[in-house]
C-alpha cells in the first residue's frame, strides 16, 4: 500500500512538470495553429545552458537562473523573428517541417558543444523528505516540483485570463483577422507565445534534470509533454493540467508493477499508448474542441 502511494506521489509530481511544458505547446498552437516540434529540444537546452553557467563558469545558482532566462528569451525571439515570421501565410506543413528541422539542429548543437556524457547540475534539494505518518514519504524534490509547477501554472493562468497580453492572446487564438482589425499586433503576440513556451519548457527541463541528470536523450520529457497536450486537447489549458499528473501516475505505476515483469521499457511508452487510445476515440483530445465545418 505504501509503495503504491509513493508511486502516485512521484507520478503526480513528474506529471505537473509535463503539464507545465505542455502549456508551451498549447500557447503556440492556439495563437498560430502551429505544433512546435522543437519544444522538446528547447526543454533540455535550458538545462544545458544552466549547466554551462553554474558548473563550467562557476556562477551561483541564482545567477544561473537569471542568465538562463535571458538567453532563452533572446533565443525564442530570434527563432520567431528570423525563422517563423517570414513563413506567415505559407502552408502550415512548411512551418511544421521547419520546427522539426529546428529541433534536430538544437539537438545537434547540444551534442557538438557538450558531448554525449551524462552531466549533473549542482545539488538543489536536501536529502530526505516529509513523512506522511506511516503511509508514504514526500521527498523534497517532489515537494519543490509541486510548489514551483503549481505556482507557474497559476501565474500563467492569471496572465492568460486577466492581463491585456493574455486578452490579446485569446483574441488572436480565436481569429487573427479580427485581432488585426482590433489593432492587436499579432506578430508581437506570437513572439510572446514563443517566449512563454520556451521559458516554461526550460523551467521543466531544469527541474527534472536536477534529479535525473542532464543528457541529450532527456528530450523524451518534451515528447511526453507533447502526449499530454494531445491527450488533453490542443485548445484546453485546463485539460493539460489534469492530464499531466494522470499520465505521470500511469507512467510510474507501469514502471513499478509491469516493468519488472517484462524486463523494463513499458513505462517509456505508456504515455504514448494512452495517446493512441485517446486519439482513436477522440481525435481532438479529451478536453479539446470538436471542429464542425458547414458547407
Amino acid at each position: 500500500m505504501n509503495e503504491a502511494i509513493n508511486y502516485l506521489i512521484t507520478g503526480a509530481a513528474n506529471g505537473f512538470i509535463y503539464s507545465m511544458i505542455a502549456i508551451g505547446f498549447i500557447l503556440i498552437f492556439k495563437c498560430s495553429k502551429i505544433f512546435n516540434f522543437a519544444q522538446a529540444e528547447m526543454t533540455i537546452l535550458g538545462a544545458y545552458i544552466m549547466f554551462a553557467i553554474t558548473i563550467q563558469l562557476k556562477l551561483s545558482f541564482i545567477f544561473g537562473i537569471l542568465i538562463t532566462i535571458g538567453i532563452i528569451i533572446i533565443l525564442a525571439l530570434t527563432i520567431e523573428r528570423v525563422l517563423l515570421r517570414p513563413l506567415i501565410g505559407q502552408p502550415i506543413l512548411s512551418i511544421i517541417i521547419l520546427t522539426l528541422g529546428l529541433g534536430g539542429f538544437i539537438k545537434g548543437c547540444i551534442i557538438l558543444i557538450w558531448g554525449t556524457k551524462m552531466l549533473s547540475l549542482p545539488p538543489l534539494f536536501p536529502k530526505g523528505g516529509v513523512h506522511l505518518g506511516k503511509i508514504a514519504t514526500l521527498s523534497y524534490p517532489h515537494i519543490f516540483f509541486f510548489l514551483v509547477c503549481s505556482s507557474l501554472i497559476l501565474l500563467l493562468g492569471i496572465y492568460y485570463h486577466y492581463s491585456r497580453g493574455g486578452l490579446a492572446m485569446r483574441v488572436t487564438a480565436d481569429d487573427t483577422i479580427v485581432a488585426r482589425l482590433l489593432g492587436i499586433k499579432v506578430t508581437r503576440v506570437l513572439a510572446m507565445a514563443w517566449v512563454i513556451a520556451s521559458l516554461v519548457g526550460a523551467a521543466g527541463g531544469i527541474l527534472l534534470t536536477t534529479v535525473t541528470g542532464i543528457h541529450y536523450t532527456a528530450v523524451e520529457v518534451g515528447f511526453k509533454s507533447m502526449a499530454v497536450a494531445l491527450v488533453g486537447g490542443l485548445e484546453s489549458l485546463a485539460g493539460v493540467i489534469v492530464i499531466g499528473p494522470f499520465l505521470g501516475i500511469v507512467e510510474t505505476l507501469v514502471a513499478g508493477y509491469l516493468d519488472p515483469l517484462v524486463g523494463g521499457g513499458l513505462s517509456e511508452v505508456a504515455s504514448f499508448f494512452v495517446l493512441l487510445i485517446v486519439l482513436i476515440f477522440r481525435p481532438h483530445g479529451i478536453f479539446g474542441w470538436k471542429t464542425i465545418e458547414r458547407i
